[in-house]
């Protein structure tokens, strides 16, 4: 048996709860969801041999691709893998209810001595457009990473600065991830053929 003023007390409790929902719902309908992150790092090689790792989808796995080990993706990448028109196809692993997911990476625009352009796209989500483009400093060239989109609606605005922070990252990691493989393997268009393995995530 309930006790006296239970059922005001609950009356109360749920009035609370449904308070801070609505005021999440309100913040999450007014903040912006409109994000960009972009990170850079200097090395030691000229735009040439950094763009033979940028430009082959074929390579992302070895410095791009998010955490590796934690979401065992499974990548289909066109042929040809190079330049405008390429793509890259991920699933990663199913979760509890059977759901994988899946994103796609697509190059829209190339150039060897200024960076390559691409949308990645995951899900139903927006496309995010991104960019890694080459500027040259004396005795290193400046590699700087880009990616802007927008969040969808009331929990994008909520979690923006959170997704951003880890987007960051993530960048920082993949752009040392590159720094290593251009300064210490020569740039090659087939992995197989060179030897090279894809780092450790």
């Amino acid at each position: 048996m309930l006790p006296p003023h239970a059922g005001r007390v609950l009356q109360i409790v749920a009035g609370s709860l449904l308070a801070i929902v609505v005021l999440l719902v309100g913040l999450g309908a007014v903040l912006p969801r409109r994000w960009h992150v972009e990170q850079a790092i200097m090395i030691n090689a000229p735009p040439s041999a950094i763009h033979a790792w940028v430009n082959d989808l074929q390579h992302w796995t070895d410095w791009a691709q998010w955490d590796q080990e934690a979401l065992s993706p499974r990548n289909d990448v066109s042929s040809p893998s190079t330049g405008p028109g390429a793509r890259l196809t991920w699933y990663g692993r199913a979760n509890g209810r059977g759901d994988v997911a899946s994103g796609t990476v697509h190059v829209v625009r190339s150039d060897p001595k200024l960076g390559v352009w691409f949308e990645s796209h995951m899900g139903d989500d927006p496309a995010s457009e991104a960019a890694l483009t080459y500027t040259p400093r004396p005795g290193v060239t400046e590699v700087t990473w880009r990616d802007e989109g927008q969040l969808p609606p009331i929990v994008g605005g909520l979690f923006r600065d959170l997704f951003q922070q880890r987007l960051s990252r993530h960048m920082a990691v993949g752009l040392q991830r590159l720094k290593d493989l251009v300064e210490h393997h020569p740039p090659a268009t087939d992995t197989a053929a060179t030897g090279v393995e894809p780092l450790a995530p």
